[in-house]
């Protein structure tokens, strides 16, 4: 919970910060935030494409702007941004594919150059088909969310050649408890890396102050509702993991060796893993999910928390030795 509201804190500090500010924390533009929100749909399932107006100092909404919808250099439909600076489309998508729509806003009322275009992914695929759900932040980001906001941070080892090889078979949807406000640094840090596309969702102010393992769990319910093949889910934390159970996935709970962590964190690890339900695996590496999907490898909680404890016996030891 700390961590939710140290971000939180960062959102409002970004949102309220200058200009300048705001294009290095959040991507914006010409003191204006313009995002898209990606969706998943079945074939034929009408589904709205939206697109967000925000600007000035405390990125208010902002009403009363035309923002175009077109895909493939071909106008589809126009829309207005509403009092919360929304503008969406409907769409219903006539089979399984990725549509890459492009959101564009009409120059009319904006002192320059209105803010460059943003594309709303939308996956659509058949109800049985295999879906592949990621988290970001110590799952591909190596390092944490406050690296991604100010930094230059690295993905996890192997993870883009994993993820690749994962989309093959699996429909790729990346699912993040970060606000939406994070969108266009989400999305352009996956794109730089390599990462293969897939529909970005991330959470509202409603579902960020819920936790992150509510908001998930909220967000794969629906999705379960309607895509209902062989699902696996990826994530660093506990809370996401046993929502990736709860809703049927197969869930990996992926961590990073901490050598510096003593006796009594490895121990409240162990005993965090050993909350998770039985069906959750346990890996330190990519390459182990990689092993456990295509080459029907097995990485159960218990081996994971075994050998935290038996770490944690080792550092006691050494700890009580006498010294000589």
């Amino acid at each position: 919970m700390a961590r939710a509201a140290s971000v939180l804190t960062m959102a409002v500090l970004a949102a309220a910060a200058g200009c300048g500010a705001q294009d290095v924390l959040l991507g914006a533009r010409q003191g204006y935030l313009f995002t898209a929100a990606d969706a998943l749909a079945l074939p034929g399932e009408e589904v709205l494409l939206r697109a967000h107006l925000q600007g000035g100092d405390l990125l208010r909404d902002q009403p009363g702007y035309v923002v175009r919808f077109s895909r493939g250099g071909v106008f589809y439909k126009a829309a207005e941004t509403d009092a919360d600076g929304v503008a969406a489309v409907s769409f219903a998508p006539p089979g399984p594919g990725d549509y890459v729509f492009r959101a564009d806003l009409s120059p009319n009322g904006f002192p320059a150059e209105p803010p460059q275009p943003v594309d709303v992914f939308l996956l659509c695929r058949p109800a049985d088909a295999p879906l592949l759900v990621v988290d970001l932040d110590k799952t591909l980001v190596a390092s944490g969310f406050q690296e991604v906001l100010v930094g230059d941070p690295e993905p996890m080892p192997d993870s883009v050649e994993v993820m690749k090889r994962l989309a093959g078979t699996y429909a790729v949807v990346y699912l993040t408890h970060r606000p939406d406000l994070f969108g266009p640094k989400s999305k352009a840090w996956l794109r730089e890396q390599g990462y293969p596309a897939g529909p970005v969702l991330l959470s509202d102010v409603g579902g960020f102050l819920k936790g992150s393992g509510a908001f998930k769990s909220g967000a794969l319910a629906d999705l379960r509702r309607r895509f209902t093949g062989r699902a696996i889910g990826v994530g660093d934390k506990i809370s996401d993991v046993q929502a990736y159970l709860d809703n049927g996935l197969e869930g990996f709970l992926i961590i990073q060796a901490d050598e510096s962590a003593g006796a009594a964190a490895l121990r409240q690890l162990a005993d965090s893993i050993a909350s998770l339900g039985n069906d959750a695996q346990v890996v330190a590496a990519w390459r182990q999910i990689e092993q456990a999907v295509f080459e029907g490898a097995s990485f159960p909680k218990g081996e994971f928390e075994r050998r935290l404890r038996g770490r944690a016996e080792e550092l006691e030891a050494a700890d009580n030795a006498p010294a000589r």
